[in-house]
């Protein structure tokens, strides 16, 4: 591998051209799976993805005939190619100084030195795939990788690879929430009923369905005629909610977070920080904790409506979303993993489970119903059931069932009551609690009735810091939806809401 070293590097040295290959690595793997790659292709970053990746290469190979258009793709797929190897073997990107044709050289895969292993060639190992035609080349390069890690961990017992980090590519920790963020957050949060009724004149519009990003554009459109009128007013209420509304779409719908880089006096010309980048100081939405996951500036979105543009780069506010990888099984496990919330164990075999579409998008609705798969939540079923009183039964057993044996659910029943009318009652850790219900129908449940009578089944806060919260998500279609109940500490709600784009009561 070659370290990295300052920007002072002449532009010709393996250093420097190691490093535009790494920076540009985002935009390559974008570029594949937006526009090159079917939209069935299992982008996924797995190894058993690249089958299909192989499959693609030797298809596009007998139907494309431009030279510059297989070239692209080439390209493009060796940075797939190349970072699923390293998850694999551990290790980094290095540079192969040897001059291929017009080009200085060539990407490389470092595996982790502990393996022992030579540099890996991806485009190499392209051209070998098209050369033989198997269909299987990749698959054998993953399994002499995996044969390497097996021999030295029965060498090591415990011994792992290790990546090292691909800036923009691998997931990280978003950065700390900054104080000026916060308040700006809370400002925004505070003004948003008459901001709407300004922006949107009526309320009824903000509900943060995506189709509400037509009306705000047409809002902001109305309100300027010029982008010199719109900077003018940039720091003003209107613009400001304008942007906070863009970018709380963006996050209840793709689990986006609020991120903000303050000021530094030390920051290189150009660089996040410095005084001439337009993501300094200014609040924007980002996915660090997925992989090569979207980010934008609503600022900078709103202000694209008043610059000069042909029609083919025009891009509405809503277009945005399409930039932003959706939460899917994967993506919630990983993060309830990461939080200790669930362990290892639990994450495999739910995505074992539900293997077919681990990786597929889960729309807003569906992400509370993933943290009860993992274990963290409970629902009440918000269409018919066959029966209320077991419903209710299996509603409290299984959410007693989550505090590990803090709270023990006996003796359920619904009855009569002359006063209260029909009651459901039951004893928390022998305390009997009764609770009124009021029911439409006997096949549905009172959801209102379960709102109330949940908190009953939370644990001693003086023990247990957890209790269950109602969670809200963006109503995406029409129809019922089932209520779910996230159980998680104060804190762990706090980044469930940041990350999954709910909202926590």
């Amino acid at each position: 591998m070659i370290p990295e070293t300052p920007e002072t590097q002449p532009e010709s040295s393996p250093q420097h051209l190691l490093q535009n290959w790494i920076g540009g690595l985002p935009f390559q793997l974008l570029f594949l799976e937006k526009v090159l790659l079917p939209d069935e292709f299992p982008f996924d970053y797995s190894p058993e993805s690249l089958a299909a990746m192989e499959a693609h290469l030797l298809e596009h190979d007998d139907s494309v005939q431009d030279p510059d258009k297989r070239a692209e793709f080439a390209e493009k797929g060796v940075a797939y190619l190349g970072e699923i190897l390293l998850g694999i073997a551990g290790g980094s990107w290095g540079w192969n100084t040897r001059p291929i044709g017009d080009l200085p050289g060539q990407p490389v895969l470092c595996p982790d030195p502990e393996l022992e292993l030579s540099p890996i060639t991806p485009m190499l190992l392209m051209s070998y795939a098209l050369r033989v035609r198997t269909g299987t080349a990749f698959a054998e390069e993953v399994e002499r990788l995996r044969a390497a890690v097996t021999a030295k961990r029965q060498e090591v017992p415990g011994w792992n690879p290790v990546k090292e980090h691909t800036p923009g590519v691998d997931p990280k920790e978003p950065l700390p929430e900054h104080p000026a963020l916060t308040a700006w957050l809370a400002a925004r949060e505070e003004a948003v009923a008459a901001w709407a009724e300004d922006a949107f004149e009526g309320a009824w519009r903000w509900n943060f369905h995506p189709d509400t990003l037509d009306w705000l554009e047409v809002a902001v459109r109305r309100r300027f005629a010029t982008v010199e009128e719109f900077d003018a007013a940039r720091d003003e209420p209107f613009v400001q909610g304008a942007c906070w509304y863009m970018g709380e779409v963006i996050r209840r719908i793709k689990g986006a977070v609020w991120q903000y880089v303050p000021y530094a006096s030390d920051a290189e010309p150009g660089s996040p920080g410095s005084r001439e980048n337009a993501w300094t100081e200014v609040p924007f939405v980002d996915q660090p904790d997925k992989r090569v996951g979207g980010s934008a500036l609503p600022l900078g979105c709103l202000r694209a409506l008043f610059l000069q543009q042909t029609a083919e780069e025009k891009e509405s506010l809503r277009e945005t979303l399409f930039w932003f990888r959706p939460p899917s099984y994967a993506h919630v496990g990983a993060l309830l993993q990461r939080m200790d919330m669930v362990p290892r164990e639990k994450v495999d075999s739910v995505l074992a489970r539900y293997a077919e579409w681990a990786h597929e998008e889960l729309p807003p609705h569906e992400v509370p119903s993933a943290l009860e798969a993992f274990g963290m939540a409970v629902s009440a079923h918000s269409d018919d059931v066959d029966d209320l009183a077991e419903s209710y039964r299996g509603i409290l057993e299984q959410a007693a069932a989550l505090t590990d044996g803090a709270v023990t659910i006996t003796d359920v029943r619904l009855r009569e009551d002359e006063e209260l009318g029909e009651v459901l009652e039951f004893a928390a850790n022998g305390v009997l609690v009764t609770q009124q219900t009021d029911h439409q129908s006997d096949e549905y449940l009172d959801q209102l009735a379960v709102m109330e009578f949940i908190g009953h089944i939370d644990p001693d806060p003086a023990v247990d810091p957890r209790r269950f919260h109602v969670a809200d998500f963006v109503h995406l279609t029409d129809g019922g939806y089932d209520n779910y109940f996230v159980f998680a500490s104060p804190e762990q709600a706090s980044v469930l809401e940041k990350r999954l784009g709910l909202q926590l009561h």
